[in-house]
Formats: structure tokens, C-alpha cells, sequence
């Protein structure tokens, strides 16, 4: 291989980590969420999560989660009739609703992250003290790709 075709192609370890993270991570969530107490699709979860830091308007969070407005409406309402969020008005803005977790849903919330970190325990407590450290690493470098591509904290 030559020097102008080494610059104009990415390595392919490049390709097939950009390629394989996304589905690591999808397949992560899956087989963790899978083992939960409560059935919760990804989608659902990743609401649930960001509006424990705070509430969203449905059009945010239709953007977040990367489905369409009258999904994430549809996502929201099964939410709420499970007691876990409820619609409440913007007080920056009277036209607008903000979706917010209620006492219930942070209580599930909870739960669920207890879970998932008993799992995650469980699993990373058979790993050796190296992979442990890769791992640690590679958080790192995430949250630095991810603040890049988003231009936000993770």
C-alpha cells in the first residue's frame, strides 16, 4: 500500500470500531435491560433517565432519543399511564408542556439503576484487573468522543 492510499483510507480498525460500538453498546443495554425486574425498551429507559435530571418538552425529547414526535407523544403516554411521568406547563413558556418524572418513576428509576449496577458488578467482577482498567479507559475516551460529537457532557 502506498503513502497516498495510506492518507485517503482510514486504518480499518477505525472502521470496525465505529462500527461495532454502537452495536456493543445497543446489545449492552439489551442484555442488561432484559435481566431488569420491569420490561423496558431502550427508548423508554433513556427518558426515564434523562428526565431524572430534568423535565423535557416532548419535542426535546423526541430529538434525545432520535424517534419522531408523535412516537416519543406516543412513548410519553405509555409513560404516564404506568404513573411514571406526567405532563406539567413550561413556567418559562404557558403554551408549552414539560414531561417530568413523578415520585413513582424516580422510585422505578431507582430501582432499575440498582439493577443495572448489580449486574454490571457481577459481570466486571470476573473480568481481571486489566480489563477492568481497559474499560475505566475506554469510559474516558467515550465521554470525550461523546462531548466532541455533541458538544455536551455525557
Amino acid at each position: 500500500m502506498d503513502s497516498a492510499q495510506t492518507l485517503a483510507e482510514p486504518p480499518v480498525a477505525l472502521e470496525e470500531i465505529a462500527e461495532a460500538l454502537p452495536q456493543r453498546a445497543a446489545a449492552l443495554s439489551r442484555a442488561v435491560l432484559g435481566r431488569a425486574s420491569v420490561r423496558l425498551s431502550r427508548t423508554e429507559m433513556g427518558v426515564l433517565w434523562a428526565l431524572a435530571r430534568r423535565p423535557w418538552r416532548v419535542t426535546e425529547l423526541a430529538a434525545r432519543e432520535g424517534v419522531t414526535q408523535p412516537g416519543i407523544t406516543r412513548l410519553v403516554n405509555r409513560l404516564a399511564q404506568r404513573g411514571w411521568v406526567c405532563r406539567e406547563h413550561d413556567p418559562g413558556d404557558g403554551r408549552a408542556v414539560l414531561v417530568a418524572l413523578t415520585a413513582q418513576g424516580r422510585t422505578l428509576l431507582d430501582r432499575l439503576r440498582g439493577e443495572y449496577r448489580a449486574a454490571m458488578h457481577e459481570e466486571m467482577a470476573a473480568l481481571d484487573e486489566d480489563d477492568v482498567r481497559a474499560l475505566a479507559r475506554a469510559i474516558e475516551v467515550l465521554d470525550r468522543l461523546i462531548e466532541r460529537l455533541t458538544g455536551q457532557e455525557p
